[in-house]
């Protein structure tokens, strides 16, 4: 098959001209500026959004309520888009927070199908185990930040190598001499 090219003039084999139009929407998005601009915005705008009407700190489910809380939510959003190395933080962030949840519902889905009555196992988390689990996923998640966020959020940075055992953790001479005077 042969096709002609508007940009060359001449006929060029189909397979030649990689004609993909996902590709082309994703890249006009890009360029566009829609991964970097419009969905951050439409993140922080929908976050400020919820918390200001969950919380209920203007109020009541009033329609004046929601109005204001909108206002607010799009300041916020415009704010924080204003702001380019949170923006990039957040272009890193959400890829590898979205794998963490894909891998975690893998887990999930493995401990089900090997353990038998894993929901009523789950029902009886209370209290200190679930407190535990629930740090321990945050630690890990927190180390995968600092590594992706390093050179932005010093420290995060510090934070995951220090939780890989890359920095040894180190109280200075001093500290401790107050701690035990203490």
């Amino acid at each position: 098959m042969v096709a002609f090219s508007l940009q060359t003039g001449f006929e060029e084999p189909a397979s030649a001209l990689n004609i993909a139009p996902l590709d082309n929407a994703l890249g006009l998005l890009q360029q566009f500026g829609f991964f970097k601009v419009v969905l951050p915005f439409l993140l922080i705008w929908a976050i400020f959004y919820a918390i200001l009407l969950k919380t209920k700190v203007l109020g009541d489910d009033s329609q004046q309520t929601k109005n204001i809380a909108g206002v607010i939510a799009t300041v916020a959003g415009f704010l924080v888009i204003t702001y380019t190395p949170v923006v990039e933080a957040i272009a890193i962030l959400l890829p590898q927070a979205s794998f963490l949840l894909v891998a975690a519902l893998l887990v999930i889905m493995t401990l089900a199908f090997i353990i038998p009555d894993w929901e009523e196992k789950v029902k009886t988390l209370r209290g200190p185990h679930l407190v535990v689990i629930s740090v321990f996923i945050l630690l890990i998640f927190l180390g995968i930040v600092g590594f992706a966020v390093g050179d932005r959020v010093p420290a995060l940075y510090s934070l995951s190598a220090l939780l890989s055992g890359q920095i040894a953790f180190a109280i200075p001479e001093e500290a401790l001499n107050i701690y035990i005077a203490n």
